[in-house]
């Protein structure tokens, strides 16, 4: 899939709760971007000028059809604070789809989804992937949050049949306690059973390092979708830098990644 440079222009800006805003995102064309798959991501900029040079990377939340995709995002820093401020029939330079994808749905696997706060989009694309599959019935997702506001776009999962484990920190909606709280029963149940799972995972690195201990400690195969800072997305710049195991002690996040096998990521 070859990457491409274009312009959007924005038909929607979804305020949702918890600071999260949703853009509807429409090019004049078709792009490749709707070929994207869960894990891709693109490179957004807005009319800047020469301020704030550098684009912003983001998750595909969707692509539905050959003109439109969506991200989701929370305002963190100058670029999104912007960007959580364009209205309806603002343009946006785009760069995608980039990087490397989860697995595809598969109905041999049950696939038990892990989010994060903001490291919910390629997950819950996946989760739509799988709905148009007929396969909603093979994915559980497990989302986390600081709280009940942290937690976005249940309906959608409710919508597609798929079973959501909730999980926040203060208590108020699921599990009290991070989404590892949720996961590490279901892991030992499948473990138990011999039921064949497979984990993917977008989130935080703290979580993201906690669900890599979890499934090496039993054996899971699992897929981490890294959440890096990227100037350039296409390897230019090598500020994104993943310590690895093999030959080389480094990949980089926008080519080798965002997705990497879990085996593969060396954290303590």
């Amino acid at each position: 899939m070859t990457a491409a440079q274009f312009e959007v222009r924005v038909e929607a800006n979804r305020r949702l709760s918890g600071g999260y805003f949703l853009l509807e995102l429409a090019a004049a064309a078709p792009t490749p971007v709707a070929d994207a798959v869960p894990g891709q991501f693109v490179m957004l900029r807005g009319e800047w000028g020469r301020e704030l040079l550098n684009p912003r990377a983001f998750s595909i939340l969707d692509a539905p059809d050959a003109t439109h995709f969506s991200i989701l995002a929370k305002a963190y820093g100058e670029g999104t604070r912007r960007l959580k401020r364009v209205e309806p029939g603002d343009r946006l330079v785009t760069t995608g789809p980039l990087g490397a994808a989860f697995p595809r749905p598969d109905a041999g696997v049950r696939d038990l989804l892990v989010a994060g706060g903001v490291g919910l989009p390629p997950l819950h694309f996946f989760a739509r992937m799988a709905h148009r599959a007929g396969l909603s019935g093979q994915v559980e997702m497990y989302y986390g949050g600081r709280d009940r506001d942290d937690l976005v776009l249940l309906d959608d999962l409710a919508a597609w049949g798929v079973a959501a484990n909730l999980a926040t920190e203060d208590g108020s909606a699921g599990v009290r306690g991070y989404v590892t709280a949720a996961l590490s029963p279901r892991l030992d149940a499948a473990k138990r059973t011999g039921e064949a799972v497979r984990v993917l995972a977008c989130g935080p690195t703290p979580m993201l390092a906690a669900v890599r201990r979890l499934v090496l400690e039993r054996g899971v195969q699992a897929f981490l979708c890294l959440e890096e800072n990227m100037a350039c997305g296409f390897g230019v710049c090598l500020g994104c830098a993943v310590p690895v195991y093999g030959a080389k002690p480094y990949r980089y996040c926008c080519t080798d990644g965002p997705v990497f096998d879990a085996r593969e990521v060396r954290w303590p």
